[in-house]
Order: structure tokens, then C-alpha cells, then sequence
């Protein structure tokens, strides 16, 4: 891949691993803003999004499908990809597998993550939707709009938008995975009400909760 490559902000509704094997990138998301390079290896869990800008000449990735049982994905960090590489020219399935093993045996967490304001703040919302951007800002010495326009700039959204992305992705997981009342739903992850939480779920994914429930019981 060219380092003129890029992407911009964008969603994937199933969950994937990418291996770098040479080159390096950048992804800022709902993961946070990461630089991976070469050993690095990224965990997109189900209906993530972020937007990706290639730095490096000579790009080589393995991208695998991959299991989430969990809805959590991660940045890691081997050693020697090389035993990957070679498996996936003959046999993607056993090249997942190989590393699911290599990840619980080896894998380690990549300097990669970045750590400054706009990603402390992400780490926030991610731990608490409900979190208010101007009582962050206050909380942390900045101004509301100073907030708004940095995060803006790093993550190519504002913070009010990555609140509501992560709060319907939180909702979307309950609806596809448990049992609970849509209303209810809605209440514990934050939304003003259930047509609120509608909106939000219909435009990250094109179908309502309803449709969402409807699918999973006849899954």
C-alpha cells in the first residue's frame, strides 16, 4: 500500500485483527490514536470506527476475520511475525488461529498508543458516556472550546459525537446480546429516551433496535 493512502472516518460492522508485517500507519478511533508499525497487531471488536492515514512507503498487512466475544478490541505488540506471514499464503483460518495462541501466549501491549489530552479524554468517554465535555475541560484546565476543536482536529470528530457513537455502540451490544427492554436500554446507556437512542443506532447502522432484536431472535 502507498503512503498516499487514507481513509477517512468510517465503520466496520465485524469484528477483524490487522498484522502488520512491514510499514507503519496511523488509526485514531474508537480505540484511540495509534501509530502501529511492523509486529504490531490491532483488534477491531464489532461495529468499530476510526479513520486511518498510511506514514510509510511499503505497507504490508494481514487482515483476518475475527471472533468478539467480548465487544473489547486492543493494541498489541510480537516479536517475530514472520511464522504468520508465512501461514496466511497457504491457509487464513489457521493463520487466526496461530494468532489467538500467539496473542495468549507472547502478545504484549505496543508502545503505540498515544497518551495526551484529546486521548485521556477518549479513554473517559469510553469509561463513562455520560461524561460532560465542558466539566472534563474544567476538571483538566482547558477551555470548552479549546476541547472541541483539538479533539476535532486529532480524531477527525467532535467529543459530543464520539460520546454518542460510543453510548449506541454500548446500546447496540445489549440489543444484539441480551434481553433487556429497549427502554431500558436507552435509560442505563445515557440517551435522553428510547427514540433518542433510535437515531443514534439507525445512523451507525442503517437498521433500528427493533430491526436489531427481531434479527437476533431469529438468528
Amino acid at each position: 500500500m502507498s503512503c498516499s493512502f487514507s481513509l477517512p472516518w468510517h465503520r466496520h460492522l465485524h469484528a477483524y485483527a490487522t498484522v502488520v508485517l512491514a510499514g507503519s500507519y496511523e488509526e485514531s478511533g474508537h480505540l484511540g490514536r495509534i501509530r502501529a508499525a511492523a509486529g504490531d497487531v490491532l483488534i477491531h471488536p464489532v461495529l468499530d470506527a476510526h479513520a486511518n492515514q498510511i506514514i510509510s512507503g511499503g505497507l504490508m498487512l494481514i487482515r483476518l476475520d475475527w471472533v468478539d466475544a467480548n465487544g473489547i478490541g486492543g493494541l498489541y505488540h510480537l516479536d517475530d511475525v514472520d511464522e504468520l506471514a508465512r501461514t496466511a499464503e497457504k491457509d487464513v483460518l489457521k493463520t487466526r488461529l496461530l494468532l489467538e495462541r500467539r496473542l495468549r501466549e507472547k502478545g504484549s501491549p505496543s508502545p503505540g498508543q498515544r497518551n495526551d489530552w484529546p486521548d485521556l479524554l477518549r479513554v473517559d468517554l469510553a469509561k463513562n458516556p455520560s461524561t460532560e465535555i465542558g466539566e472534563w475541560a474544567e476538571t483538566n484546565g482547558l477551555a470548552r472550546e479549546t476541547v472541541s476543536r483539538g479533539f476535532s482536529a486529532a480524531y477527525g470528530i467532535t467529543p459530543s459525537v464520539l460520546r454518542a457513537e460510543l453510548r449506541a455502540r454500548t446500546a447496540w451490544l445489549r440489543i444484539t446480546r441480551g434481553s433487556d427492554s429497549l427502554c431500558r436500554i436507552a435509560a442505563d446507556t445515557g440517551f435522553a429516551d428510547q427514540a433518542h437512542m433510535t437515531r443514534w443506532i439507525h445512523r451507525m447502522t442503517g437498521a433500528t433496535p427493533a430491526a436489531w432484536r427481531r434479527r437476533t431472535c431469529f438468528a
